[in-house]
């Protein structure tokens, strides 16, 4: 009988629960640990060599993260795999951003080997579970599926959601990770795993919380991801099929060239739309949407350190256009469960600039779904909308340099030669997003701020803010003090910055580009922009410069 050939690409969660298979039915053909879906889909480390570990497994594992072997390891394996399995539980230490762009997966292995303290000055950490960790680690999963649907397209994609433990299989509670326990963990990695299993179109094996508990006679020890052993069998059953749930023979044998298409909570019949189930729950009422790189975190932060006000974190944001989330059930109830904690609040913010960016496709932007008519379902006439706008050949060019400081193209590079869905061009028509917001949109609800104010007067624009939604500053004291947004360029990229790789007919270009919407933002606004409007003062900021911060504005 031929055994089904295994590619594990997880953590001992995986491993364990493939231990637990029947060796007569299943082989191990690759394992791949300790490398994050960010590490997979960016370029090799180069700036500095992998750490000396004692242990064989260790050291070949995190040498293989330092080179983004996955990306290879893939293509190999792809004719000889019959299953992939998948697990999340390696991301939860987050990843370190070197000055190139180039990513290490944090490991305990660094940890304990001090490693941390030899990475290279500019070195930037994006950790499990944050905003910035989630943006781009949802690009990497997405390119890991895509070389798994190009390679592997028989082989059964199967994603292991198993929550971490809260208790041990001795009745105590389970040891937490570097900190962390299993109620703080299994939030965050619902909505992550909700994301991959659309990125894998993969079959979930999901366990609920008290299915599974944690064992201190684990071989690696105590962890609330290290199993007691029936935990591992309830997840090898699901697997094979002894508890009614569709095999993996099952599936091969019925369409080789087909996967099932992710748990059955996550199959709709048609399109959801925002109002379509019960929203007695608390919802956000102030968005605050605009421009990336035009001040709209540092407004949300800022106006959430009102106590009538909540900011919840990643999960109660890019919701609205991200098409895996918002036709999802777990997707719908993680944002949601995300503003529950500010039920007594007044006000409760989603903060996603990109929610503002319309198009149904063009060169400079991929088709986007309509946020604005999506929340208008979804908050009545309840929500408030800041758009946060900046110059938009300044905001194109400081988003420029933000794609390549986390690598997302080389240098040199066009400004008009980047990938579209980028948005670095396509998010500043401000006039064609606007014009759309204001279809859906009282006016009324809708108030447009400038990054030229929160860096000249951050004071008055807070003040402003809460003035639309009726709030009076709790002390006389509250605003100080207030630093004011600056784009937080890596030191490392200003080198970059002066060798000038775009030119000053593309940025010539650009003003033209964008000259109907600064006259649209002038009369949204009723004010003259000079430093928006005059070419000579636009040139003159972009060109030649070491930095792109507020000292320009």
């Amino acid at each position: 009988m031929t055994r089904h050939r295994v590619f594990i690409y997880g953590s001992c969660v995986s491993r364990d629960t493939f231990e637990h298979l029947d060796p007569g039915q299943f082989e191990l053909v690759q394992y791949v640990a300790r490398q994050s879906a960010l590490s997979a889909y960016t370029r090799p480390v180069s700036m500095v060599a992998p750490p000396i570990l004692a242990s064989p497994f260790q050291q070949r594992m995190v040498s293989g993260d330092y080179a983004s072997n996955i990306q290879s390891l893939i293509p190999e394996y792809g004719e000889h795999t019959d299953l992939a399995l998948i697990d999340l539980t390696d991301e939860r230490l987050g990843v370190y951003v070197l000055p190139d762009g180039s990513v290490i997966t944090r490991t305990h292995e660094l940890i304990d080997s001090d490693v941390e303290s030899l990475l290279p000055p500019g070195t930037q950490h994006l950790a499990f579970g944050s905003d910035r960790h989630l943006e781009y680690w949802t690009q990497g999963i997405t390119a890991v599926g895509s070389l798994f649907r190009q390679h592997m397209p028989r082989a059964a994609i199967i994603l292991l959601d198993i929550p971490w433990a809260a208790y041990s299989e001795s009745g105590g509670p389970a040891v937490p990770s570097f900190g962390v326990s299993a109620s703080e963990a299994n939030p965050v990695f619902e909505l992550y795993s909700d994301i991959a299993a659309q990125a894998l179109n993969a079959k979930v094996i999901r366990l609920n919380e008290h299915e599974v508990s944690s064992s201190p006679n684990h071989p690696w020890g105590e962890a609330p991801f290290h199993y007691s052993s029936e935990v591992y069998m309830k997840a090898s059953r699901l697997i094979t099929g002894d508890s009614g749930q569709t095999t993996i023979r099952e599936q091969n044998a019925d369409d080789t060239s087909k996967r099932a298409s992710g748990p059955d909570q996550l199959r709709r019949t048609g399109p959801r739309t925002a109002d379509s189930s019960n929203r007695d729950s608390v919802k956000p009422n102030l968005f605050i949407i605009g421009a990336e790189q035009s001040g709209c975190e540092w407004l949300s932060e800022n106006i959430a350190r009102h106590p009538e006000v909540y900011l919840p974190g990643a999960a109660g944001r890019r919701y609205f256009d991200d098409p895996i989330r918002f036709n999802s059930d777990k997707g719908d109830e993680a944002y949601r469960q995300s503003f529950m904690s500010g039920a007594d609040h007044e006000w409760r913010i989603d903060c996603t600039p990109t929610y503002f960016w319309q198009s149904t496709g063009s060169p400079f932007s991929p088709k986007r779904t309509d946020a604005a008519s999506s929340i208008s379902k979804y908050t009545g006439d309840e929500a408030q909308v800041f758009v946060v706008l900046r110059e938009p050949v300044t905001r194109a060019i400081a988003a420029y340099w933000h794609y390549f400081s986390m690598a997302h193209f080389d240098l040199p590079q066009s400004l008009f030669g980047l990938p579209r869905e980028a948005g670095i061009i396509g998010q500043g028509f401000y006039k064609k997003h606007h014009d759309h917001w204001s279809t859906v949109f009282n006016e009324s609800r809708i108030h447009i701020f400038l990054y030229d104010d929160l860096v000249t007067n951050p004071e008055g624009s807070i003040r402003r803010a809460l003035e639309i939604l009726s709030l009076e500053p709790p002390t006389n004291n509250w605003f100080e003090p207030i630093a004011a947004p600056d784009d937080a360029t890596p030191p490392w990229v200003q080198r970059f910055q002066d060798r000038q790789s775009y030119s000053e007919q593309e940025l010539a270009a650009l003003f033209q580009l964008y000259r109907p919407d600064v006259k649209a933002v002038e009369q949204a606004t009723g004010r003259k922009l000079d430093n928006w409007r005059v070419r000579s003062r636009v040139m003159r900021m972009n060109l030649g410069r070491a930095n792109i911060g507020r000292q320009d504005v």
